[in-house]
């Protein structure tokens, strides 16, 4: 041991290779292939077992959240209300509403990705449109193939095969549907319409494929009266093809079985789909099996022929690289300790422990050069986004607007609105110069948000409600100046005006928790998906009215302590949120 100890790092490293590598893999390759067929077996039906089960979950799950939106509506008493609606007794302005009010519903349900489409089979007395696919007749619905099947298909639901289809979805995909009665409120036997749910059998057939354990392997799912409802390859259903009777005794048993198929054996498992009359069916054959475990075992001693000699090739490369680079670093860092600063740079840039310790060095270096350059660009930054910012103030569109309603509005003889406009123009532009402060209060970024919405509303006819809330000892608190109105303008242009009415409500809320300004911007236009914001947020051009610009300006201003999140949801509306300290050591 001692003399193992005095050895140079390099060959303590060879000989550590060759004991943890080169051993356990010659060691490891005397194993029985027959020991290792058995384990590896095991594991692929373990597997295959995990993944059925979890593929059967996942297809149930699916079902179920249709059934679900199907009994959502058929219980739903408005719908009763529109479906019971005598015709003769009902004015035509409330039957088109029930229509509208019924389609919105109906749409409503349709954002969920896995639902392809939506239909409601109404009397043939009340407004309906057979060929728009959402709202038609019941007599149109008694034409369909799948309506036949309903009685069979108990009180619930009937769920509808590929094969009731006559011709293919407008998208060329196969569609599967949900299909059920809506009764009456009064009388749960008297039918009053139809429901049918369409989701695409692409979604099913895409967990089916996840639920194969291994290649070659085959899942399905067949309906009651043995029409295939989905596949994961036609070409394997032909060979592997459970028979009824097969089918019957496997229901029976919850473990994988070994079948014979076409004079083959197979390893088989069923289970049911919990309120539908779909069986889902996996078919591994064994030789599938052994084939993997065939090929794994000659792929392992292939590599054990070359890992070997590649092994021991490359510890004695990697310990003479270690063991140089620990040198050159050595060296370097005694000069360090004579007050010779030099920076240790390598022909390439590792990212290992001896690069990390490389980089430490070097950064101890040259730490206070860094540091001041750091603090020079920061100023710079700020500096840029504060011009910018100011830029997009002094808009030549808002501007040229602006005089135009005012011109109009001499026309018009409306010397006191002019007044009102001019003096909050004014102020609007002296509060964004601010005689050249970075910093203002609180109540001066308030008010000039507030002359912003004051000069858009005149514009707008007053459409928008502009709301602040703001307590009285946040007031005096400074701020980066032009914060609030790149983002109200954001909500103007991109939420409100982009509804159908053009009017909605923006709410500016100011509080504290004793640690953080918290800003709150809110409004209920139309929204925007997670990928608009991070382009608003990433992007520094007009469209996003210089949110990233804000963004920026706040985490230099504040040392990377503040917050600048957005939150929207579609058709609901946006909220920005601003944090900002308000104790700082700069």
């Amino acid at each position: 041991m001692h003399y193992l100890n005095n050895l140079k790092l390099k060959y303590k490293l060879i000989i550590s290779y060759f004991i943890l590598i080169v051993i356990p893999l010659i060691i490891f390759s005397r194993l029985s292939f027959k020991e290792f067929a058995h384990i590896l077996e095991d594991r692929i039906i373990y597997s295959a077992n995990q993944s059925f089960n979890q593929g059967t979950e996942y297809v149930t799950y699916k079902i179920h959240k249709i059934i679900e939106v199907s009994d959502n509506i058929t219980v739903n008493d408005y719908v009763k209300e529109i479906l019971e609606r005598d015709s003769d007794d009902t004015s035509v302005l409330q039957l088109h509403e029930d229509l509208n009010n019924l389609r919105s519903l109906l749409y409503s349900y349709k954002g969920d990705k896995d639902i392809h489409n939506i239909c409601v089979y109404i009397n043939d007395k009340l407004l309906h449109d057979d060929s728009d696919g959402e709202i038609a007749s019941i007599s149109y619905a008694k034409k369909q193939k799948w309506f036949s099947q309903l009685p069979g298909a108990g009180s619930r639901v009937f769920m509808v095969p590929p094969a009731f289809y006559k011709r293919p979805d407008e998208d060329n995909d196969m569609v599967l549907s949900v299909a059920r009665r809506i009764t009456s409120s009064t009388d749960y036997i008297d039918i009053i319409g139809y429901l049918r749910i369409d989701f695409l059998e692409k979604n099913i057939r895409d967990i089916l494929i996840n639920a194969n354990a291994i290649d070659g392997s085959l899942t399905y799912i067949r309906s009651r009266d043995d029409r295939i409802v989905s596949t994961t390859d036609n070409g394997l259903l032909n060979k592997y093809r459970l028979s009824l009777a097969n089918i019957e005794r496997l229901q029976k048993i919850k473990n994988w079985t070994i079948i014979n198929i076409n004079n083959e054996d197979c390893y088989a498992r069923v289970k049911n789909i919990e309120d539908t009359d779909w069986t889902i069916i996996t078919v591994i054959p064994l030789n599938d099996i052994y084939r993997e475990v065939a090929d794994i075992s000659r792929l392992m001693f292939v590599f054990l022929l070359i890992i070997i000699p590649v092994t021991i090739l490359f510890s004695v490369l990697l310990t003479y690289q270690l063991t140089r680079r620990l040198s050159n670093l050595s060296n370097k860092m005694k000069y360090a300790t004579e007050n010779i600063f030099e920076e240790y740079n390598e022909k390439y840039n590792y990212n290992d422990e001896i690069g990390e310790l490389t980089s430490s060095y070097n950064y101890m270096v040259k730490r206070i050069s860094t540091l001041a350059e750091e603090k020079y660009k920061s100023g710079l930054s700020i500096r840029s986004t504060e011009l910018e910012l100011l830029q997009s103030q002094i808009n030549p569109h808002f501007l040229y607007n602006t005089m135009d309603m005012i011109n109009w509005m001499s026309y018009d003889n409306r010397g006191e609105e002019i007044r009102k406009i001019t003096r909050a123009l004014s102020t609007f532009y002296k509060i964004s110069l601010s005689k050249g402060k970075t910093m203002i209060p609180l109540r001066d970024e308030l008010k000039h948000v507030e002359l912003y919405m004051e000069i858009q509303n005149f514009r707008l006819n007053k459409s928008i409600d502009f709301i602040i809330d703001c307590s009285k000892h946040l007031l005096d608190i400074l701020i980066p100046k032009i914060t609030l109105q790149p983002i109200v303008e954001n909500s103007v242009f991109h939420g409100i005006l982009n509804k159908d009415d053009k009017k909605g409500t923006i709410k500016i809320t100011c509080r504290d928790d004793d640690t953080y300004l918290i800003i709150l911007i809110e409004d209920d236009g139309v929204g925007m998906d997670e990928t608009t914001i991070n382009e608003l947020l990433e992007n520094n051009d007009k469209k996003g009215f210089g949110l990233r610009n804000i963004q920026t300006r706040l985490l230099l201003t504040y040392n990377n302590k503040s917050s600048f999140k957005v939150t929207s949801k579609i058709q609901e509306g946006t909220v920005t949120e601003i944090k900002i300290p308000l104790f700082l050591d700069r």
